[in-house]
């Protein structure tokens, strides 16, 4: 368990130096096509987070999201490391769904792009559906960190936590 864990937070530390890193990896601007498809995903894996055909495209996705250099992400440290310390067997697809989903909300909300409390609100938001989806399918699968995450959605208070952690 503990070589999961740690293949895991090193995934996490990976993705996110590449996000980080980006302008000089950066080759080109996704297309309209692309930003499109990546919507779509991230909208089918929240009702649909074990098809393994969308995982797959979801890898595909994150690596060319990491390329692009037109898509900038506000990634908030406090939420990214709390997603990364959830320690169940998907915690890789959460950290994935929680960087397309943020690429999300910056595609269809390029005003508002910069704003990370806002970014990270719909990223969790989705998270919550994907954690949500796992859990009708396999309901042993809870991580402490998701389910204080779910309380606070039901409780109304998520918003005003994630402001505050991603100050």
């Amino acid at each position: 368990m503990s070589d999961r864990r740690t293949h895991l937070s090193a995934l996490a530390v990976g993705i996110f130096s590449l996000l980080c890193s980006r302008p000089l990896l950066a080759q080109a601007n996704s297309t309209p096509e692309e930003r499109t498809r990546w919507i779509e995903l991230t909208q089918k894996l929240e009702g649909d987070p074990l098809n393994d055909q969308l995982n797959k495209e979801a890898e595909i996705a994150v690596k060319r999201l990491i390329e692009v250099k037109d898509i900038h992400v506000a990634i908030c440290g406090a939420v990214f490391s709390e997603l990364g310390a959830s320690k169940n067997k998907y915690s890789g697809q959460i950290t994935r769904q929680y960087l397309l989903a943020s690429a999300v909300f910056v595609i269809q909300n390029p005003d508002r792009a910069s704003d990370a409390a806002l970014t990270n609100i719909s990223a969790v938001q989705s998270v919550l559906k994907v954690y949500n989806a796992i859990l009708q399918s396999k309901p042993k699968e809870h991580s402490k960190a998701l389910d204080e995450l779910a309380k606070e959605q039901d409780g109304g208070s998520l918003e005003s936590s994630i402001h505050k952690k991603c100050k």
